[in-house]
């Protein structure tokens, strides 16, 4: 089983890093072997959408006339069995680097299948996805929010929790602090149900 983990922080080595590898080791108990990969946006290429360009999206499915890092990223996921997005939250919003790379691969997949003349299917479609979001001085969910928008947009499946925030791992401030979030509780939960998820999809599709 192969999992693809994304760290939207500009900082490689802090809270968000640190959950994102938090549940992936979860991953690590409930299934064997498993294969991870994780890349951090910081140490990426991700020049902004220039929307003019919507001509060469529409006719190529998912595919980009921007030559950069977008397109090795948007090839692992594809490739995983499930895929880990972790990002914090910024002047209440995340980094503008993750974002571009958010921006271009929601603007591939938006243009093809709205504007382009043959449809063809998400390459994403039914990934198990699960989330992860920090913010040190307001509620992470905000970031959850648009992390799943992003993902359910794409045609990946974002797996829930059973209790709160739902949507995936928050955290407010220090993860060590947190007894509202939880967030080293609910990574742990989360590593679980996405090893399911992607057991169960893999299972499905006789891999």
């Amino acid at each position: 089983m192969r999992v693809f983990g994304i760290v939207g922080s500009m900082r490689s080595n802090r809270h968000t890093a640190t959950l994102v590898r938090e549940v992936v080791e979860a991953m690590e108990d409930a299934t064997s072997p498993l294969e991870a990969e994780i890349v951090h946006a910081a140490e990426r290429t991700f020049a902004p959408c220039r929307v003019t360009c919507s001509p060469y999206c529409s006719s190529h499915p998912y595919r980009c006339a921007t030559t950069d890092d977008v397109g090795t990223v948007l090839k692992r996921m594809i490739e995983a069995d499930a895929v880990i997005l972790g990002a914090p939250q910024y002047f209440r919003a995340p980094p503008a680097h993750f974002h571009a790379f958010i921006e271009r691969v929601q603007s591939m997949f938006f243009f093809h299948e709205t504007v382009g003349a043959a449809r063809t299917p998400s390459p994403l479609a039914g990934i198990p996805c699960g989330l992860v979001a920090v913010a040190e001085y307001s509620n992470p969910h905000g970031i959850l929010e648009y992390l799943h928008d992003f993902s359910t947009l794409v045609g990946m499946r974002p797996v829930l929790l059973d209790g709160f925030p739902y949507l995936g791992v928050g955290a407010h401030g220090d993860p060590r602090e947190d007894e509202v979030f939880r967030p080293h509780e609910r990574a742990k939960e989360l590593g679980a149900a996405l090893a399911r998820a992607a057991a169960a999809r893999r299972e499905g599709r006789g891999a």
